[in-house]
């Protein structure tokens, strides 16, 4: 275990030690539990803004709860209660990232198929080379897994408005599998390769179910 990682034990065994016997609270308003809702949100925002920035300069390392809590000027005991712990903190990164990914994919439209696809691919590619951090921690198995399995369920239901039946027909979830596992690596010249060979099975399959433009 590195020291990092020890601190970050010790810091969230204090802060779970501290929220053990919680203070009586006195009787809330509902206007004042959404303020208090409102507010811990924003402050939960803010952190992960934070981490988000600190992962994209300095990868993975600069996520220690106790690093980021110095940087933000407050105790670690306020990133562990907006994230529970650090797998949470990592998670939090993820869904934002397959955010990100989703926005950028799935809102494109060209009445061209194949243009379509294409540009689909594109976006992937560009959100997974400019963040290969956040990439990384998107394909992570251990903390990215929910947020990887959104991002697939919002591309194979985008491919299947672009050409119904490619669900039920299993193209959509090739085109899938042979982008995640490109999107995997940092090379330009596989995933060029990867497109190019689902580019001409998404051909194949409009010809065949005669919606190619």
């Amino acid at each position: 275990m590195s020291t990092e990682d020890r601190e970050d034990r010790d810091d969230r065994r204090a802060t779970e030690a501290s929220a053990a016997a919680p203070p009586v609270q006195p009787a809330q308003g509902d206007a004042y539990r959404r303020a208090r809702e409102q507010a811990r949100t924003a402050v939960s925002e803010g952190l992960l803004d934070l981490a988000d920035a600190r992962l994209a300069e300095e990868g993975p390392a600069a996520l220690s709860m106790r690093r980021l809590a110095n940087a933000a000027g407050c105790s670690t005991m306020v990133f562990y209660s907006a994230f529970g712990t650090k797998a949470g903190l990592l998670r939090a990164l993820a869904e934002r990232e397959a955010e990100r990914w989703i926005d950028g994919a799935t809102t494109l439209s060209d009445p061209d198929p194949a243009a379509w696809l294409e540009a689909v691919a594109k976006a992937l590619w560009a959100n997974a080379r400019e963040r290969p951090h956040h990439r990384a921690l998107l394909l992570d198995t251990d903390v990215g897994t929910d947020a990887t399995a959104r991002v697939r369920s919002a591309l194979l239901e985008a491919i299947e408005r672009m050409a119904p039946g490619a669900l039920e027909d299993g193209v959509a979830e090739a085109l899938w599998s042979g982008w995640v596992g490109a999107l995997a690596e940092d090379d330009d010249e596989r995933f060029g390769r990867v497109q190019r060979g689902l580019g001409r099975l998404w051909a194949a399959y409009l010809a065949r179910d005669g919606t190619a433009s």
